[in-house]
């Protein structure tokens, strides 16, 4: 065999072992009907939720004139919102936008998750409860601003009791609409 041709067949079969442990060590990413979604349980504590009323909770954490990441997935959080309401669920989830720049007021972060979809909540947190969010979630961000790096992710809580607890974590966009409507469904 020619040597060119032994490093493209090594390099292949490098290739497909490296795939065939990884859907191994990662069912989900083998598994199209739940790829892009991460299961977690954990109790959040959030005072923007003490007053909701709802049984779900669809939250989204971005800037205020974040226009790569932000816009497309808020977008895509308000198709599926409108989804959702066409279904005969029990529980229709309330979608939250928080804000991730603290002293932002209030009126600008709900005007613009109102321009998303009127009914969209939000929340301007300080910067204490900022960093109990980011600790909580984990989640990935800097302080730059509208220019700032985050992960588009959108979080599924549901009421438990007297407390909210985080159930899933959706981690592409555009999201799986289908996934998050089953996802909502069989937690009515």
């Amino acid at each position: 065999m020619k040597p060119a041709m032994k490093t493209f067949s090594g390099i292949l079969l490098i290739v497909i072992a490296f795939g065939v442990i990884a859907s191994m060590a990662f069912p989900a990413l083998s598994d199209p009907n739940h790829a892009g979604r991460g299961e977690d349980r954990r109790v959040v504590n959030f005072s923007f939720l003490k007053k909701e009323k709802s049984e779900l909770v669809l939250v989204y954490f971005g800037y205020v004139g974040c226009t790569r990441v932000c816009m497309p997935a808020l977008h895509d959080l308000a198709d599926i919102d409108h989804e959702i309401k066409k279904q005969n669920f029990q529980h229709i989830p309330s979608v939250w936008f928080v804000n991730m720049t603290p002293k932002m007021d209030s009126l600008s972060v709900q005007s613009w998750a109102e321009s998303f979809d009127k009914n969209f909540k939000s929340y301007a947190p300080n910067e204490v409860e900022l960093k109990d969010m980011v600790h909580t979630l984990n989640l990935v961000y800097t302080h730059l601003g509208v220019e700032a790096e985050h992960m588009p992710y959108a979080y599924l809580i549901r009421k438990n009791g007297h407390r909210y607890e985080l159930v899933y974590i959706y981690t592409s966009t555009p999201y799986n609409r289908r996934l998050i409507l089953k996802d909502i469904g069989e937690l009515q």
